[in-house]
């Protein structure tokens, strides 16, 4: 509610209360502490792969976008060509990935999917699908959604 004051301690060391009212509402607070709380289940269920938040939206992407150029990636995922250099080279390097000459521009280079790559990404799939499946059972799949709706409406440029 508009102006209203939620009041709220949360103890601190030694066992003194410390009022953390103003926090309640300081949207780059909680934004912070959902994606620490993300990441490191994200982290739980992924670490035996290797495969990291990036790593895993690459090759969504790709295996949605077979032929693909590296400065296709950029804008979906918010990521500068520059920066997708090492995480490409990291998925081609482990034989999930292949960068061909594009047919159309023998100067440009196109990603696809390996086999092995179609291999692991069905399986971390089901391992993302777990992970989703969590979290709407933790805070209901209405408000999962009405999350998810929300944080694409506030990064929208």
């Amino acid at each position: 509610m508009a102006g209203t004051r939620v009041t709220s301690k949360a103890a601190a060391p030694r066992g003194r209360m410390v009022d953390t009212a103003e926090l309640e509402t300081a949207v780059g607070l909680w934004l912070r502490l959902a994606q620490q709380q993300e990441l490191r289940a994200f982290s739980r269920m992924f670490s035996e792969y290797g495969m990291s938040q990036v790593l895993f939206a690459i090759l969504l992407v790709v295996a949605s976008n077979p032929g693909c150029r590296q400065a296709d990636l950029e804008a979906p995922l918010r990521i500068r060509q520059p920066n997708l250099v090492e995480p490409i080279e990291a998925l081609i390097t482990r034989g999930l990935m292949l960068r061909e000459p594009d047919p159309a521009d023998r100067r440009a280079q196109t990603l696809k999917l390996t086999a092995k790559g179609e291999t692991l990404l069905a399986e971390l799939r089901g391992v993302h699908d777990r992970l989703i499946d969590g979290y709407r059972k933790q805070m209901g799949a209405q408000n999962y959604d009405r999350l998810v709706g929300l944080l694409k409406t506030f990064v929208e440029d």
